[in-house]
């Protein structure tokens, strides 16, 4: 294939530490490239470089193959979004930035403007452009007229991806999808290939950022891998597998950890809930021992991305119980969930998780600051003492307590709100989606910790999308559907296959209240 993009010599640093170091990047026309690395690699920083966010360190080039009128190629200015944009190129960031409030129609007219009849927008011209270019992707069960907030994940990075599209497609050639698929089930992430495949069919290059290694082996061509901000390697993917690509990543070997077996003691305390009803969660019973894992697997609309905030009482409950040890919590305080012994880690990290102004040090510490109190003042100085701690202790890559969290990659964020709730010694923890947006090798360290703190007598919860996350921790897995816990896999049976199966069997109904 002829090549895309060039770039040459990409250097970018901040004060105390360089994210990218003299890195060399060759795009190829019709590919699709796969971008990988553990968290602070220097991914989403070169991302940020090619759309114009930030400006390249130095004396960095890059030059553009596409253009007609300059078949031996033609600079490419980085760090400019206005020649990105004129060069054919568009991004889906991972934060989608879609006006939740506003419907896909809307949204997407935002991106490329409304559609007017004299001085009137053309409401009906809008929906009709919108429901064109989600068709042109595979999506045309959408609804473009409601808002956003209220449609599946798959479907909300579909809208993403048209407001991306349309009007580009004459001078469509490179879309950079940076981790579009970090939070979706196994059957939205297919649908979203499939387009995908489809740009491809239509000459687009594809630039694609993912933490998960069986995506990059199914939809990439091409692979570049990044350390420390360092290149190490580009290569067809038909030249590695997945331990290789492992190992080039984190530079070792990962050893990896199989979950004991545990049998149940009967043991009392720990969680228990009863007759829980809330949204799609239609009468769950469920009971966790304190030093066990229970793992709780379902596709969306199960009922299992509903459990996790019921439980916490991020959202109301209908009807049912919480039990924390001896403790019954009131419905819709999460407050008193975490005083009676309770910590969880929300699955939303940018709305419900971290405080992007706020320092690494307030956001891993806000939860309870009261150890830190001396004589009527809170002590900073012991906070940051803490919070360094943490930060060795979580390997968190972050350049100071003191910096905005926002200025961390997405991983090292949730390694922050992970350690945010294993300070406060919960005797149950409820994790959902613990491990979205980090790497492989800080995964395992999430992973081990989830296994030191049931080791530690906590009863612990998790709920994932990431089946082999769930086969890996749990020591049962429980499946839902229908807003019901319908099967518990344990032992032998608890794998992957047996799992995904579990989830799409149609012999359940929801239950009614």
């Amino acid at each position: 294939m002829d090549t895309l993009i060039r770039i040459d010599h990409l250097t970018k640093a901040f004060p105390g530490q360089v994210a990218l170091d003299d890195v060399n990047l060759t795009i190829r026309a019709g590919s699709t490239h796969a971008l990988v690395g553990q968290n602070g690699s220097g991914k989403s920083t070169l991302i940020k470089v090619l759309c114009g966010y930030h400006q390249p360190t130095g004396e960095s080039s890059a030059t553009f193959f596409a253009d007609p009128a300059h078949p031996e190629g033609r600079p490419l200015v980085l760090g400019d979004a206005a020649t990105a944009d004129a060069a054919g190129i568009r991004f889906v960031h991972q934060d989608l930035g879609l006006v939740e409030m506003l419907s896909a129609a809307e949204n997407i007219a935002l991106g490329v403007g409304y559609v007017m009849r004299g001085r009137r927008i053309d409401w009906r011209k809008n929906s009709d452009r919108a429901r064109e270019g989600l068709a042109g992707l595979g999506f045309t069960d959408i609804n473009v007229d409601v808002p956003v907030a209220m449609l599946a994940p798959s479907q909300r990075t579909a809208v993403a991806i048209a407001r991306a599209l349309v009007g580009w497609e004459d001078g469509a050639h490179l879309l950079v999808l940076d981790e579009p698929t970090a939070s979706l089930p196994g059957d939205d992430v297919q649908r979203l290939f499939a387009a995908v495949r489809r740009l491809k069919e239509r000459g687009v290059s594809i630039l694609y950022v993912s933490h998960h290694l069986d995506e990059v082996f199914e939809i990439a061509d091409e692979v570049t891998i990044l350390r420390d901000g360092v290149r190490v390697t580009t290569t067809s993917i038909g030249d590695l597998d997945h331990e290789r690509l492992i190992e080039l990543m984190i530079g070792h070997r990962l050893e990896r950890v199989v979950q004991s077996t545990r049998e149940r003691t009967g043991a009392t305390g720990g969680l228990t809930v009863t007759g829980l009803y809330g949204g799609t969660v239609a009468g769950v019973d469920l009971h966790v021992e304190p030093g066990e894992i229970v793992g709780v697997a379902g596709i969306m609309g199960s009922g299992r991305e509903m459990l996790v905030p019921l439980i916490t009482g991020q959202i109301p409950s209908d009807d049912g119980s919480v039990v924390v040890g001896n403790t019954a919590i009131d419905n819709y305080a999460p407050d008193h969930a975490l005083a009676s012994g309770m910590a969880f880690l929300a699955a939303d990290r940018k709305t419900l998780g971290v405080i992007a102004t706020d320092s690494v040090r307030h956001n891993l510490t806000l939860a309870d600051l009261r150890r830190h109190w001396r004589r009527w003042r809170l002590r900073h100085d012991l906070e940051v003492v803490e919070t360094h701690e943490w930060v060795d202790r979580l390997s968190i890559k972050t350049a100071g307590t003191e910096i905005p969290i926002g200025a961390l990659s997405g991983g090292n964020q949730q390694k922050v709100l992970f350690g945010r709730s294993l300070r406060l010694m919960p005797s149950v923890l409820v994790l959902d989606e613990p491990t979205s947006g980090i790497d492989v090798g800080a995964k395992e360290e999430i992973h081990q910790l989830i296994d030191e703190a049931a080791r530690n007598g906590a009863a612990v919860l998790v709920a994932s999308t990431d089946t082999d996350e769930i086969v890996r921790v749990a020591h049962r897995v429980v499946v839902m559907r229908g807003g019901q816990m319908v099967d518990e896999l344990t032992g032998a049976d608890m794998d992957v296959g047996n799992i995904e199966r579990a989830q799409l069997r149609n012999d359940s109904k929801a239950g009614t209240k």
